[in-house]
């Protein structure tokens, strides 16, 4: 995530971004997910217009910031109440440049899989959100912080944002990579987005084609410390959530969301998603 004056605190946010009719408290350092789902790899290939099953509704979501459609997935950020009579941001005078941001955040969304992947593949085809503020997210989450994502932005270019943490040293603004789409923009028009995760590198695609690779190597230190390279199981995580909340956030976000001009609630939309589990280590 490339923003300069940002909390850590609020970057855990995408890490732990919030659909079935089932609720779990879920979160990076918790084990409750693990015991009401499977804690071994499932190969997945979940059409969302005809299934939510292996997905569970995080916590923080409800059955309103969803809808299954014929054409799948819509996830929304709901509208805060306190400004469908007026909206106006705040500035935040501690930083410099004096940035805005919202008091209030709109309600987001996330799906959890409910089945674990030690290195593998995942794909996702979306069309992500078209609002200022508003963040759209695939995700691998590791129960010890480790993460490799997708992340995708508002705004006339460089909308898709690729990056990866390494959980016992998080750092963040160092690792993510942000590009145009390939044609036209993330948001008018679906793409698929993959990420193929194994020992020796991560490779990120869109509709097949190669935007980034990372190997192992190239995170070693060469200190004698391991590498940081994400090596943890992890879940697929799909999200959409409010980047208004902190004026840093809402910088690399491009927003506030000004929600004068929102009269329902953000959407972005998934068809599908596919999890393949690499036999030799799941």
């Amino acid at each position: 995530m490339l923003v300069t004056h940002i909390s850590a605190s609020l970057f855990l946010i995408s890490s732990a971004l919030t659909v079935q009719a089932r609720y779990v408290g879920y979160n990076a350092a918790s084990t409750e997910l693990y015991r009401r789902g499977e804690s071994e790899c499932r190969n997945m290939d979940t059409d969302f217009a005809k299934t939510t099953e292996g997905w569970v509704l995080q916590r923080g979501s409800t059955t309103e910031t969803y809808d299954i459609t014929d054409e799948g997935l819509t996830m929304k950020i709901l509208k805060p109440t306190e400004y469908e009579e007026h909206y106006e941001p705040l500035v935040d005078n501690k930083v410099p440049g004096k940035l805005k941001y919202n008091e209030y955040e709109g309600k987001g969304f996330t799906f959890n899989a409910t089945t674990l992947m030690h290195y593998g593949k995942f794909s996702a085809t979306l069309k992500s959100a078209k609002v200022p503020g508003a963040v759209t997210a695939v995700i691998l989450i590791a129960d010890n912080g480790d993460e490799i994502d997708f992340e995708f932005l508002a705004g006339p270019k460089k909308q898709i944002t690729s990056n990866y943490f390494y959980g016992p040293r998080i750092v963040y603004g160092e690792n993510g990579k942000v590009i145009d789409a390939p044609k036209g923009n993330a948001y008018d028009q679906f793409y698929t987005y993959s990420i193929e995760w194994s020992p020796e590198k991560v490779v990120w695609k869109i509709d097949n084609n190669v935007i980034r690779t990372l190997t192992r190597d190239e995170t070693d230190p060469k200190n004698g410390t391991e590498p940081a390279y994400p090596t943890h199981a992890a879940r697929v995580q799909i999200g959409l959530w409010d980047g208004s909340g902190v004026s840093g956030t809402a910088q690399w976000a491009r927003g506030p969301i000004n929600w004068g001009e929102q009269d329902g609630p953000i959407e972005a939309y998934i068809k599908n998603v596919k999890i393949e589990c690499d036999p030799k280590y799941n």
